[in-house]
């Protein structure tokens, strides 16, 4: 296998701005990047990108990742024009202070930043209990009857934070949960030649507020088999017992044994770990007490999919420092083309 994953892909998705149900530019974009590879292209009804590469065998292989990433949304802005806002997705409120964030409103983007009362004043009731989302605002730097005029509710924003490679293969980026599975099944598409499977690479929508472009895109193809591309957490710091980590950076593709919304069948657990052996591809076994992917919408579509989550470790994960190896970015990516490619069976024999 001679195709290398072009990193500079990555880096322009992790810069699109994708909040949950707001989707467009990170779709636009791709469909600009794999029309030229795609024997079809269509987008459903809820936004799903749907990319077909048609095979030999007569047998449907799903993909799905994600395109949707955590953000806000603004629901008041008051006199003095500080914007208030709610989490899409899981966020926790002590990774949004003192952040910068990119406020999409009808009349084009605003850099705003994230306040809260400051240390100096607090009381010690104040410094006792949790940070909630209720007490932070965007400061977006204007008086507030421009603010007013510019801003309203239901306008969302995306934390800021470019993409950087440091370290030992290491990438930090915002929204690298999904931007790094949805690179991955992209640059699938562009490497398949006469693959096995028909392949549906499906660029869902609304994961993160309960798999919903998945559900729908899973009915309508309806496969034989489905791989779900995502990200997964990377709890190998300081402060967690090894015996909690998940998965671990650097070890590989994760091979989904067990979440809290699938358990992926023993066949196809084995054949991918046996895939992977045969085609020298690192990995490590995800056993996940908690967190789910779009996998757990597609398994039980209609009669049933079988289905395994095939999982980047990511560090700080729901945040704008998260951060992955590119070797596992790429042993994920050698693991879904081989079994695209060749078939998940047959390529494991």
């Amino acid at each position: 296998m001679t195709y290398k994953p072009d990193f500079s892909i990555l880096k322009t998705l992790t810069a699109l701005p994708g909040v949950s149900g707001r989707e467009g530019s990170v779709r636009n974009y791709l469909k600009t990047l794999l029309a030229p590879h795609a024997d079809e292209m269509r987008t459903d009804a809820l936004g799903n990108l749907i990319v077909l590469k048609k095979g030999t065998s007569g047998k449907k292989l799903l993909f799905c990742a994600h395109m949707d990433e955590v953000g806000l949304m603004i629901h008041h802005v008051d006199d003095r024009g500080f914007a208030r806002f709610i989490t899409v997705g899981g966020i926790d409120p002590r990774t949004l202070l003192a952040q910068r964030v990119r406020v999409q409103t009808a009349q084009g983007e605003l850099l705003g930043v994230i306040g809260v009362k400051p240390a100096h004043i607090t009381t010690e009731a104040d410094r006792g209990r949790a940070l909630g989302v209720k007490e932070l605002f965007i400061d977006l730097g204007l008086p507030a009857e421009e603010v007013k005029k510019r801003v309203e509710p239901g306008d969302w924003a995306v934390l800021d934070r470019e993409y950087a490679e440091f370290g030992d293969d290491r990438i930090s980026a915002k929204a690298l949960d999904n931007r790094a599975g949805a690179f991955v099944l992209a640059e699938v598409v562009r490497a398949l030649k006469d693959p096995f499977y028909d392949v549906y690479a499906v660029f869902t929508v609304q994961e993160e507020v309960g798999l919903r472009g998945a559900k729908t895109a899973a009915y309508g193809i309806d496969a034989d088999l489905a791989l779900c591309l995502d990200t997964t957490g990377a709890a190998d710091i300081p402060g967690v017992a090894p015996q909690d980590y998940i998965t671990v950076l650097g070890g590989g593709a994760g091979i989904t044994a067990i979440d809290s919304c699938t358990i992926t069948p023993a066949w196809l657990f084995d054949a991918l770990k046996q895939l992977c052996d045969k085609h020298n591809i690192r990995r490590q076994v995800r056993v996940a007490p908690r967190g789910g992917n779009d996998a757990g919408a597609v398994h039980l579509s209609k009669t049933g999919v079988p289905t395994c989550g095939l999982s980047i470790p990511t560090r700080n994960i729901h945040s704008n420092v998260e951060v992955v190896c590119k070797r596992d970015v790429e042993n994920v990516f050698r693991l879904a083309l081989t079994a695209a490619q060749n078939g998940v069976e047959e390529a494991a024999q």
